[in-house]
């Protein structure tokens, strides 16, 4: 990769950083959703920074181009950011499942006190 692509590449990956620290900053993402994003924009600089990591890592896993390694990496870091948020999507709509359950049975509990006096 030359010198301008590394470049590029670095400075896409620094403003995508810091839009997802301002997002965390402005409380429009949690912090601990945030942490796999992090992780993968400290990945990229530092793979942009030292592309030989890829090619020795390509090679002692036994890829013939590091180009499908860099693949592999992106494709199971965005399966783990996949992961993350399906679970906090489950967790959401089971506590909206809840809560709307609670708030059922405390109007039918208003309802019935209402009634009655």
């Amino acid at each position: 990769m030359t010198v301008i692509m590394r470049i590029l590449v670095a400075i896409a990956d620094l403003v995508f950083l810091m839009c997802v620290l301002k997002l965390v900053s402005q409380d429009k993402l949690l912090l601990k959703y945030s942490l796999l994003w992090i992780l993968l924009c400290l990945v990229v600089l530092v793979c942009d920074a030292f592309p030989e990591i890829m090619y020795w890592a390509a090679d002692l896993i036994g890829f013939i181009s590091p180009s499908n390694f860099i693949f592999l990496v992106a494709i199971g870091l965005l399966l783990a950011i996949t992961l993350s948020l399906s679970v906090a999507v489950s967790r959401a709509v089971v506590a909206n499942k809840n809560l709307t359950q609670r708030l059922a049975l405390l109007e039918k509990e208003l309802e019935r006190t209402e009634f009655e006096s």
